[in-house]
């Protein structure tokens, strides 16, 4: 609620401002039960939260009131939990969808590129025919990755686990985009945390997991931004990865959005990029989450388990 227990002990709810209060209490005064019911409240701080509510009168043994009981549930981790499910069901579904569709189209535009080929071959060099017919190919080509990237989002993650130092998969993964945060004069700052378990984890796809957050982060800052990568050990055991940009940041209503297939704001963009990382972060059993402030930044946070597991191999 954002209040603090010295600030509300022994007051009244109308004393506190709590919300929701005055619809509740004509329930209580005319001895009704308020069933539970799921609202959303804004409390002091200005954090909104969605509750179950439920009130009671309560009374004593002779029938006399003597107060009222009132409990607010957070039901902030049970939507997170149905928003999971229902992504997941979404992403099973379009898979299945996209293995189907991918191979109906790769093989057409393998013929498509090989008679171009054949007749590009056919036209002298510099002639406006053999020019057309490279620019089919060209464009087979890119067909081609499109596809590629549909495959790649639909096929099972198998994942070919081994015992992994989370810090030096940062260094390496940090090395592949250096030149690419250079030529835009964007600054990397790559903090190692201490005592951090090796873990069990298919570095390649990980690697390609960590490319893609990385890359978007570039691809959303200006000449002299900054890019902060940060692994550390959580409360739990667990390790944590922090990838923080200064970029754009990402408005409110797409932050649901953006794990979803083909959702993308760049005009270049296929839509494929965050909904592979997020397979890549599930297939691992690890979780991600994202908070983003238009116009500061993103800070993308991957929480790994710390498990040995014998069959996941």
């Amino acid at each position: 609620t954002g209040l603090r227990l010295e600030d509300v002990y022994r007051k009244t709810p109308d004393e506190i401002s709590l919300p929701q209060w005055d619809a509740l209490k004509s329930f209580l005064r005319r001895g009704e039960k308020f069933p539970e019911q799921e609202m959303v409240c804004t409390f002091a701080d200005g954090n909104t939260v969605p509750l179950s509510v439920s009130a009671s009168e309560i009374v004593n043994e002779t029938g006399e009131s003597v107060g009222s009981i009132l409990i607010l549930r957070d039901l902030r981790e049970v939507r997170r939990l149905q928003e999971e499910i229902r992504r997941k069901e979404k992403l099973a579904a379009l898979g299945g969808l996209a293995a189907g569709v991918a191979h109906e189209i790769r093989n057409p535009l393998s013929s498509i590129k090989g008679l171009a080929s054949f007749f590009r071959d056919k036209f002298p060099d510099g002639s406006e025919d053999r020019e057309a017919a490279s620019v089919l190919i060209r464009e087979v080509d890119r067909l081609n990755r499109v596809v590629s990237r549909f495959l790649e989002f639909a096929r099972p993650s198998d994942l070919k686990r081994r015992p992994t130092d989370v810090n030096k998969l940062l260094t390496h993964s940090i090395r592949l985009i250096e030149q690419d945060a250079v030529a835009k004069d964007i600054r990397i700052d790559l903090l190692k945390g201490t005592s951090i378990p090796s873990v069990s984890l298919d570095p390649d796809r990980f690697s390609q997991c960590l490319l893609n957050l990385y890359l978007n982060a570039i691809q959303a800052m200006g000449p002299g931004g900054l890019l902060s990568v940060k692994s550390s050990c959580a409360e739990d055991g667990n390790i944590e990865i922090e990838i923080r940009d200064t970029g754009e940041g990402i408005r409110p209503e797409d932050l649901d959005r953006i794990f979803d297939p083909y959702f993308t704001k760049k005009s270049s963009g296929t839509g494929l990029g965050l909904a592979i990382v997020h397979k890549i972060i599930e297939a691992h059993r690890a979780g991600i989450r994202v908070r983003s402030t238009p116009g500061k930044g993103t800070v993308f946070t991957i929480f790994i388990p710390v498990r040995s597991d014998r069959n996941e191999t």
